[in-house]
């Protein structure tokens, strides 16, 4: 089997652009396995995805009443989200648009989900620090990344502990950091450490929908 990508800096979007060119679909159509684990547990409504290259979680999200917003600097990724979405026949609204300076709004989001976007930290701090005022009440979080366990909070690959305390404004329903064995496509296949983490924006009244 194919190792997963090494954990490396980031590339630009031309990287990408290539990246997704290439026959088929480089991470699979089939969505992420702990996002898919979650679904039962979120709540409907407006889903955010960021950096979602080829569509696979977006479709799957739009597939459950989800309407969505697919995230991601790649606009070749994005023309294959689309074209996944027209096969399954769902709607799929796509930005093309770079994380850096991407705002993810007020009280917008039902879920926001991060599958293996992993923006640089400041990035990352960035978005994960304005979840709590982008999400609705009640709102969700979903994440997987990869983990470097030599990675500070000021490096691209954090473990779960660092990831808890960026997203402080949420409840963490669950977090786990661990190695698992990936299927996902030609690039993500073989033994990778990753975080997981679903978490909740508390309702207005305390409790979480």
């Amino acid at each position: 089997m194919t190792a997963p990508d090494k954990i490396t800096p980031p590339k630009g979007s031309s990287y990408w652009d290539d990246r997704f060119k290439e026959e088929g679909f480089a991470y699979g159509k089939v969505a992420n396995d702990f996002l898919m684990a979650c679904a039962p547990k979120l709540p409907r409504g407006k889903a955010l995805s960021l950096g979602e290259g080829e569509g696979r979680n977006a479709v799957f999200l739009a597939q459950l009443g989800f309407e969505v917003t697919a995230v991601d600097f790649s606009e070749v990724g994005l023309q294959k989200a689309q074209r996944l979405a027209r096969q399954q026949g769902v709607p799929l609204t796509c930005i093309r648009a770079d994380l850096a300076d991407f705002d993810m709004g007020t009280q917008r989001w039902d879920l926001v989900v991060s599958i293996f976007a992993q923006p640089d930290s400041a990035v990352r701090q960035r978005l994960y620090g304005q979840l709590g005022q982008s999400l609705k009440p009640g709102g969700a979080f979903v994440l997987e990344s990869k983990v470097d366990p030599a990675a500070s909070a000021h490096d691209r690959y954090p473990g779960v502990n660092i990831l808890r305390q960026e997203i402080g404004a949420l409840r963490v329903v669950h977090a786990l950091e661990d190695e698992r064995v990936l299927d996902e496509g030609r690039y993500h296949q073989g033994r990778q450490r990753t975080a997981q983490i679903l978490a909740r924006l508390d309702g207005a009244d305390g409790v979480n929908k």
